[in-house]
């Protein structure tokens, strides 16, 4: 079944700045005493995983044999992209997570909007919050950060339904090093009949290793 399947994000190695930025939006991604954490969410509300396809960059050799054309060989692998989807809470959890990520590559910092004592704002502490919002300046210049500081590691695991779980069982695992989002998708607002809203992401890697199991004979 296509619908099985779990990922997990680790930014282990990733700048402490930029896991605090995470923990300003109480986005702890290895927080799953409850599924209410924002970090939970990253996880649990991705709907949709796009892998990325498998390609040799190729060369070709003319004349090798009499009366053959082009003989083609693969010189090396093609690095493609792959794309994530969230559905979005009320809270819009992985849209702000994506956009810290993204603000941090570009060595941009995301304003953030607190009550004095993390209570729950009142209607107007809201309107404040959409009457404030800052404007960038129009000669404002970005530096971007190094690789080591932002990229992460991810893994994608194909999970089947097992005896003790819907995902206890996982016939393959994608495991990605050097992951970070190169684009985060347009998100449409409307009105009109009610819709669940969602962003899309698409990331660019450095290595992948894929790991086989074989379930058949595992109850899970």
């Amino acid at each position: 079944m296509s619908n099985g399947y779990d990922i997990q994000f680790y930014f282990d190695d990733a700048s402490a700045v930029l896991r605090n930025a995470f923990g300003k939006f109480d986005i702890n991604l290895k927080d799953y005493s409850t599924a209410n954490k924002p970090g939970s969410l990253i996880n649990l509300f991705c709907d949709e995983a796009q892998l990325p396809s498998l390609q040799f960059a190729t060369g070709n050799v003319n004349g090798r044999y009499q009366g053959r054309g082009n003989n083609f060989y693969p010189h090396s692998k093609l690095i493609t992209d792959f794309s994530l989807s969230w559905m979005l809470d009320a809270n819009m959890a992985p849209y702000k997570f994506l956009t810290t990520w993204f603000n941090f590559i570009r060595g941009d910092s995301t304003h953030i909007e607190r009550t004095s004592n993390d209570s729950i704002p009142t209607i107007n502490e809201l309107f404040h919050l959409k009457d404030s919002a800052n404007f960038s300046t129009p000669n404002r210049s970005y530096r971007m950060a190094y690789p080591r500081d932002y990229q992460c590691k991810l893994r994608i695991a194909k999970t089947e339904r097992g005896a003790n779980a819907a995902n206890s069982r996982a016939p393959l695992v994608w495991a990605f090093t050097g992951v970070f989002p190169y684009s985060i998708d347009a998100v449409p607002l409307s009105y009109g009949s009610s819709q669940i809203t969602r962003v899309t992401a698409n990331f660019y890697y450095d290595t992948l290793t894929s790991s086989f199991a074989d379930i058949r004979k595992k109850r899970g």
